[in-house]
């Protein structure tokens, strides 16, 4: 049980730890739209980083749709609860825990949510003011969304968190038995694998679909631009080069009469 102690404290902190930082991301993603809302969309005035009500978790608020400190917090507290399960001796199953059951896919659709919603905020700038550190910040909301799901779910959850706590409950002999066949379980862990690839492969290429049609957006917008200023100084070099020409004859004309 000392194992189980330990590992209840130490989740138990992680959790306070994520659900602060999911707080402080959520006022620093208020004020940034507080900001943004009151330059009507304006880049180049809204600053680059909003800060929350713990400022000195603010290194933590690295996108706005909250993703990244959401999914930390309901993995750290089902570790929590899981955790005090045992120390209060109730049996599991060894499935899902100490998650619940779809929280893999849960993660993974918070994951395509907060690329989404990246995407999405590009839309609401000004676009005439909109600047190379703006697409970067809603990137960085896209990506960093899509990095914490697949690292939760595919590198610590199914790798690390589940075979700690399955090994600490048959250890203490508190696993439920369950009917289903090993091998049952093991193709339906490849199936789900193989559809959350293909989902994550589907979004990425949505995701570049998008970001490519915005570039050559602005790649067309821009060659207009430079045709139209071509096209202007072209006019504005004809029109003085004809009142050289005019002044020219003009100059001509005064020194014949002179000379008469």
């Amino acid at each position: 049980m000392k194992k189980a102690f330990i590992t209840f404290i130490i989740s138990f902190s992680a959790a306070l730890f994520a659900t602060a930082s999911f707080v402080n991301n959520v006022f620093a993603i208020a004020n940034w739209w507080r900001a943004f809302l009151s330059c009507a969309g304006d880049g180049a005035k809204v600053s680059a980083k909003a800060s929350g009500c713990f400022p000195f978790l603010d290194w933590t608020c690295v996108d706005y749709s909250a993703v990244t400190t959401l999914i930390p917090t309901i993995g750290f507290w089902c570790m929590t609860i899981g955790a005090l399960r045992i120390l209060r001796r109730k049996r599991s199953s060894a499935n899902e825990f100490p998650f619940f059951k779809g929280s893999d896919q849960l993660h993974i659709a918070l994951g395509l949510f907060g690329t989404l919603w990246g995407i999405i905020v590009i839309g609401f700038y000004d676009l005439d003011t909109v600047g190379m550190p703006d697409l970067m910040q809603c990137l960085h909301t896209a990506l960093f969304s899509t990095l914490i799901a697949v690292v939760w779910v595919f590198l610590i959850d199914r790798p690390l968190i589940r075979p700690f706590f399955t090994r600490l409950l048959v250890s203490l002999e508190l696993d439920e038995t369950d009917d289903c066949d090993l091998s049952q379980a093991i193709d339906k862990f490849i199936s789900r694998l193989a559809k959350a690839s293909d989902a994550f492969d589907e979004r990425e290429k949505k995701y570049e679909a998008a970001f490519e049609s915005r570039l050559s957006n602005y790649e067309k917008e821009f060659e207009s631009r430079q045709k139209e200023y071509v096209e202007f100084f072209k006019r504005r070099i004809d029109e003085l080069e004809k009142r050289a020409e005019s002044s020219e004859k003009r100059l001509k004309a005064v020194l014949e009469a002179l000379r008469g």
